[in-house]
């Protein structure tokens, strides 16, 4: 709501850094942060809820830079359109007219963009699952390609074909539920 103010520009600086240091290396700066200096949360390991916190922390961390800055634009964009004056200018509350009028056609472009980024999620959690040594899809999948266990690769490479098709399913759903023309093209 204020573009350009304090808040926008540090929240819009902590989400550039957010994008621009990858995976790989977010992930044992958490270790060191939250488990070596501060010990809040283990290092690694599968548990635990606490043992989940770094991971996704990781994993997420890219995807809600990105969202937020997807959302800013968005959202700035709809904003300035002429039927926002008109509902401003029929007395609606600043609450009303922004989560009532603005954000739903704003969240457009996010919910398009959820489709590829799950799928990020899905594929990219490899480095991750190794340094946090989470048994999951992305360690078997290269361990797998690693000892020649090619019966393992592509049951890893279905299964995720198939996760990426289910989310590509809902998310398109969810697209024609939130944008009428696209219901009624469907």
């Amino acid at each position: 709501m204020r573009a350009g103010g304090a808040v926008d520009r540090a929240v819009m600086a902590v989400a550039g850094l957010g994008l621009a240091v990858p995976k790989f290396v977010v992930a044992p700066m958490l270790v060191l942060l939250f488990a070596v200096t501060l010990h809040w949360l283990p290092a690694g390991g599968w548990g635990d809820a606490r043992n989940l916190v770094l991971p996704v922390l990781s994993l997420a961390m890219p995807n809600i830079a990105y969202c937020a800055r997807l959302t800013r634009a968005s959202l700035l964009e709809t904003l300035s359109a002429d039927y926002l004056r008109a509902a401003r200018s029929r007395g609606l509350s600043p609450a009303r007219v922004l989560l009532s009028h603005a954000m739903p056609p704003a969240l457009l472009p996010v919910i398009a963009w959820l489709s590829p980024a799950l799928i990020n999620i899905v594929t990219g959690s490899a480095v991750v699952e190794q340094v946090f040594g989470i048994p999951g899809m992305g360690r078997y999948f290269v361990q797998g390609a690693l000892n020649r266990d090619y019966t393992l690769v592509l049951g890893v490479v279905l299964v995720v074909g198939a996760a990426i098709v289910l989310i590509n399913a809902i998310v398109d759903a969810l697209r024609r539920a939130m944008d009428p023309r696209l219901a009624a093209t469907a």
